[in-house]
């Protein structure tokens, strides 16, 4: 059931890639190839919950990609899925789709009708990917690519004021985000000596065995 999960977090990025390669201004298959991949990922991933929920809903953890290893550390790329991950990401891939079948009128001979739908399914792919994360390593990938898309999208008028100016603030609110989260890798590395997976936080005597030396945290945590 764990590979399972690649297919829903790694297709929007195919998707995303095979939409680079279609002319400009062919927007039937721009549009097409953007509600294939959600519309896909969307009834794979009900049929994938109807077999999960049989199986009595368990949690799975996919430790996929070891980018760095050392006798003593271990950095790696790690996805978890449970019924909070299921909640967001079916709540996520069908409002993508909406937003896409939308579109594909509403944009309908706009300039830019290629990057659009593109940058879209990128969006995606990094929504899927925090979703789906399994440790704040991964969660951090993603974050960049929301943070990207994100301010590309507000952006897509590019050569209006307001919705670039919008699109600096958030970008800047990104930014911000950016400091919490490696703050906070940096305190969960500090602590635990290891790329902790959050599946592992769920295990008090793990977190509490590794705080042990730090009074201040085993007295908050208890």
């Amino acid at each position: 059931m764990a590979f399972a999960l690649q297919i829903f977090i790694f297709l929007p990025l195919i998707g995303f890639l095979i939409s680079l390669t279609h002319p400009e201004r062919d927007e039937k298959r721009i549009s097409r190839t953007a509600l294939v991949t959600v519309g896909v990922n969307l009834a794979g991933f009900v049929l994938f919950l109807a077999y999960w929920a049989l199986r009595g809903f368990p949690t799975l953890e996919l430790k996929d990609f070891v980018l760095f290893h050392t006798d003593s550390y271990e950095f790696y790329i790690d996805f978890l899925f449970d019924r909070i991950t299921a909640t967001y990401v079916l709540v996520g891939t069908f409002l993508t789709l909406m937003v896409l079948l939308y579109s594909r009128h509403y944009m309908h001979r706009e300039a830019g009708y290629k990057r659009f739908f593109s940058t879209v399914l990128f969006f995606y792919a990094g929504y899927n990917m925090v979703v789906f994360s399994g440790n704040m390593e991964t969660m951090f990938t993603g974050w960049e690519v929301l943070g990207i898309t994100s301010f590309l999208l507000i952006a897509f008028y590019r050569d209006r004021y307001l919705p670039v100016k919008n699109a600096v603030k958030v970008f800047s609110i990104y930014r911000i985000g950016d400091v919490g989260l490696l703050l906070a890798m940096w305190m969960m590395h500090h602590l635990f000596h290891a790329n902790v997976s959050f599946h592992m936080l769920e295990d008090r005597a793990f977190v509490l065995e590794h705080l042990q030396p730090h009074s201040w945290s085993v007295s908050s945590w208890r």
